[in-house]
């Protein structure tokens, strides 16, 4: 007999098998190219497994995402994570910068092949639109919380508010800044040590 334990590790590993096959899809036939008999296929399911799980093409897209931030499908939030610990724990302004940079170049690294190919091809698609107006929204929400955390500590530059540090530091850790930085030929340890520095010249106290 079939424990439920195990009817719940199996839909686990089919669901990150979908979610794996589409990924792949997605970057190496382009978002439009990529449809849900493809993913199927790769993944060795059936399309109605798919649509019953995930209904669309533009969820799945943003689940792989999802999945891709957080780099494996643990059911622990990115906040809860030791990369983002790591900025909440920091001691003095320096060490929330380096702290911040650290997460930053980890969670770019992670979702920029992907969003690279997003971008690409925003403008044809209102999913893909749509796609990247709720990352960038969840994105705020984030900055917001250490934006607020960082002036609770009074680390903030005393010129600042909280509502232009936060824009500040949304901008800063857009995808589109980091793809740009690659497109430069900088490297992962280029663009975290550049976001270490600007920190403390832009936001935070020295």
């Amino acid at each position: 007999m079939v424990t439920d334990n195990q009817r719940s590790a199996r839909a686990r590993q089919t669901r990150r098998r979908v979610l794996e096959a589409a990924g792949a899809a997605f970057q190496e036939l382009g978002y439009a190219n990529t449809t849900i008999r493809t993913v199927a296929l790769r993944a060795a399911v059936s399309p109605e497994t798919i649509y019953k799980a995930f209904r669309n093409k533009a969820t799945l897209l943003k689940d792989f995402y999802d999945l891709t931030v957080a780099g494996d499908d643990n059911a622990v939030p990115i906040s809860d994570r030791p990369e983002a610990r790591a900025v909440r724990d920091a001691t003095t302004p320096t060490s929330a910068a380096n702290a911040y940079a650290r997460l930053a170049r980890i969670i770019s690294s992670r979702t920029g092949p992907l969003l690279r190919i997003v971008y690409g091809a925003s403008g044809t698609a209102d999913d893909l639109r749509d796609f990247v107006r709720r990352t960038d929204e969840e994105r705020l929400v984030g900055t917001t919380m250490v934006v607020q955390h960082w002036h609770s500590q009074g680390w903030l530059q005393p010129t600042l508010g909280s509502a232009r540090a936060r824009d500040i530091l949304w901008t800063l850790n857009a995808p589109s800044v980091y793809l740009a930085m690659q497109d430069r030929g900088w490297s992962d340890d280029d663009y975290e040590a550049w976001l270490a520095e600007l920190l403390p010249a832009t936001l935070l106290t020295t």
